[in-house]
C-alpha cells in the first residue's frame, strides 16, 4: 500500500489488486502467443494448385577462421600457418587479397545477383551489395582479417557481422 500527502490529506493506492490484474493480463497474452504454424482445413470440394520452388534465397556467406584452417559456408578454401595463408594464394593483382577466398565469395555473389535478376521487381535491390558473417579465432593477428575482408570487399560483400563472445558483468 503506498500512501501520498499530510496526516490530513491522505491518499492510499492498493497496489495489490493492479499488480494482478497486469499478471493475469501478461498470463493471457503469453497463452495467445504461438509460434506454430497457421493449421487451416481445406474444403472437401477444393483441390489447391501445387507450388515448388524454383530458385532458393540469397545465400548469405560466413567465413569462419580456426587456428589452422580457413572455411566458406563449410567448404575448406585454405590453410593457415602461423596466422597466414600460403603466399601462392596471395593473388598479386588483388592488393593482398586472397585468392580462393575471393573465387568463393565471388561465386556466391554472383549466385546471388542472378536470383535478384529473376525475381526482384525494384531496381535499387539488383545492385544490392552483399553481407557475410565472420568467425575468427582471437589468436589471429589482424592482418589476417584484413587480407579476408578485402578479398570479401572485391567480391561485393561489404557488409560484415563479427561473431565474438559476451563478456557477462
Amino acid at each position: 500500500m503506498a500512501s501520498v500527502g499530510n496526516k490530513k490529506d491522505t491518499l492510499s493506492l492498493n497496489l495489490y489488486p493492479m499488480m494482478d490484474i497486469f499478471s493475469i493480463l501478461i498470463t493471457f497474452l503469453l497463452m495467445s502467443y504461438s509460434t506454430d504454424p497457421v493449421s487451416h482445413d481445406v474444403n472437401a470440394g477444393l483441390e489447391l494448385p501445387d507450388s515448388q520452388t524454383m530458385i532458393s534465397l540469397d545465400e548469405i556467406p560466413a567465413i569462419i577462421v580456426t587456428k589452422s584452417e580457413l572455411f566458406v559456408n563449410d567448404k575448406k578454401i585454405s590453410d593457415i600457418v602461423n596466422g597466414e595463408v600460403p603466399k601462392e594464394q596471395l593473388g598479386e593483382s588483388y592488393q593482398g587479397a586472397i585468392r580462393p577466398v575471393y573465387d568463393e565469395l565471388k561465386r556466391i555473389s554472383d549466385a546471388n545477383k542472378r536470383i535478384a535478376v529473376a525475381t526482384s521487381t525494384d531496381p535499387a535491390l539488383l545492385g544490392k551489395t552483399g553481407a557475410l558473417t565472420m568467425e575468427m579465432d582471437k589468436g589471429h593477428p589482424f592482418k589476417l582479417m584484413k587480407r579476408i575482408m578485402l578479398s570479401a570487399q572485391q567480391a561485393e560483400f561489404v557488409t560484415f557481422k563479427l561473431v565474438v563472445t559476451r563478456l557477462e558483468n
